[in-house]
């Protein structure tokens, strides 16, 4: 059994390894011969029936023509043989079975005897004939008739058949090969042009057929594939210009505070021993190092969140939160008034990581303290919406230019006004409202001054909150 398995799993790779032309042409070869053997076969049974019943029916007649026993029963029976050519029988109950030709043959079987004394069609078969019988009184008579004539009319109708078949079977396998072929020339066609793509070439599609067939869903879904490989090369063309940018661009920013940093340290070294210059370049060369380690810190945090950082997210109780981080920051602004606001129900609630959330927040504050003049006020607010949270600071400084409103979320992007920050606050910001799955956003205040906002997820979200 092991045996059979291993013959057939061999011949069905055999069969797989060949060209699918040629395989489709073999279905179509195997499926033809299938069907015309067993219609041939078919006809021809029928055929061999048609002619033993008409025989049968003849032999039949003939027996009926014999008319009534009598003494010329046996003379009739004779010249009935004679003019088919073939033989006939009486048989009579208790005597041996007698032949119109004298020959000696076996007598008819009990069994066809009784059918016809009962008045039943009987018959029964030797090696090359067919035997009739009929009962009349005193005995049962018989006629046969030999069979070797419809065994030739069978071999003649066969080989008239096959000749038909293999006229059929030659004429469908070039009609098929005709239509495998034109069918297989769209997929060619494909297949031709789906080897000249290249990863330069991406931006090229495949022909689609006319045809409404499972070719035509190949190509669609091979375009569909291609336009997503474009796109994601795209993606990363882009994504590798954004990363040399940003390596230029840190590189760039790192230099300045290192470079300064350098000679402050160098003139520290030569500095005379005067320790008020001395304690002046040490306070210089501390301010660039603090500069370069916020520029580190930021640069690492905007790494952590593009390379997709495991946040933390847990239910915060916004209004709580939110005023407690004001009274931790107004200390630190004293010359700007903070305020703090939320809009909404009582019980407010965010799903958000809180030092991600106070990270994005206290940028936000910085940069308003930045531009705001002395003794103006910083709003912070939080307002309620369907799903989300959307937190927004406000100043009353003089609000973004034109290239900042288009510009303002470039990683380095520093206003004109602004040239002592590295431009990263409000990225971090986007990101950090991007791995929350919100967005951010920024604008000026029709009265004057700026304003930038970001979302974090409700909790629980409105739409759950439904069901």
């Amino acid at each position: 059994m092991s045996g059979v398995r291993a013959a057939g799993g061999r011949l069905r790779r055999a069969v797989l390894r060949l060209p699918l032309e040629l395989r489709l042409f073999l279905a179509l070869l195997t499926t033809i011969l299938i069907l015309t053997v067993s219609m041939y076969g078919l006809v021809l049974l029928q055929a061999r029936d048609y002619a033993e019943n008409q025989l049968r029916q003849t032999l039949t007649q003939e027996l009926a023509r014999l008319g009534t026993p009598g003494d010329g029963l046996d003379e009739r029976l004779r010249r009935a043989a004679q003019g088919r050519d073939t033989w006939g029988l009486w048989s009579a109950p208790g005597q041996e079975t007698q032949f119109t030709d004298g020959l000696i043959r076996p007598g008819p079987p009990p069994g066809a005897l009784d059918r016809a004394r009962q008045g039943l069609p009987a018959e029964y078969r030797t090696a090359h004939a067919l035997v009739v019988l009929r009962a009349v009184p005193g005995g049962v008579v018989g006629l046969a008739a030999s069979l070797d004539s419809i065994s030739a009319f069978v071999l003649r109708l066969c080989r008239l058949n096959l000749l038909i078949a293999a006229v059929l079977v030659t004429v469908a396998c070039g009609v098929g090969v005709g239509l495998i072929r034109l069918g297989l020339r769209p997929l060619r066609r494909i297949t031709a042009q789906a080897r000249e793509l290249s990863a330069s070439r991406l931006h090229q599609r495949l022909a689609v057929p006319d045809s409404r067939d499972d070719v035509r869903a190949l190509a669609q879904s091979l375009n569909g594939m291609l336009d997503r490989l474009d796109q994601s090369f795209g993606d990363l063309r882009a994504e590798e210009a954004r990363t040399r940018a940003f390596a230029a661009d840190a590189s760039h920013e790192l230099r300045t505070p290192l470079t300064a940093l350098g000679g402050y340290l160098e003139v520290l070294a030569r500095a005379p021993e005067d320790r008020q210059v001395q304690w002046e370049l040490l306070l210089a060369a501390r301010r660039e190092a603090d500069r370069a380690g916020r520029l580190v810190e930021d640069l690492l945090t905007l790494t952590r969140l593009d390379s997709g950082e495991t946040l933390r997210p847990e239910p915060l109780e916004v209004r709580g939160w939110l005023h407690q981080l004001a009274a931790r920051v107004q200390p630190i602004m004293p010359e700007h008034r903070l305020r703090a606001e939320v809009q909404g129900l009582t019980q407010l609630w965010v799903q958000a990581d809180p030092l991600r959330l106070e990270q994005a927040l206290w940028n936000l504050l910085r940069n308003a303290a930045r531009h705001a003049p002395q003794g103006s006020t910083i709003l912070v607010q939080a307002v309620q919406g369907l799903d989300t949270v959307t937190f927004e600071v406000q100043d009353e400084g003089p609000g973004f230019t034109s290239e900042g409103l288009s510009r303002g979320f470039e990683r380095f992007y520093r206003a004109q006004r602004d040239p002592s920050g590295a431009g990263l606050g409000l990225a971090i910001v986007q990101s950090i409202a991007r791995a929350h799955g919100g967005s951010a956003g920024l604008g000026n205040r029709p009265g004057g001054g700026a304003w930038v906002s970001f979302t974090a997820p409700a909790w629980p979200r409105a739409s759950q909150a439904l069901t």
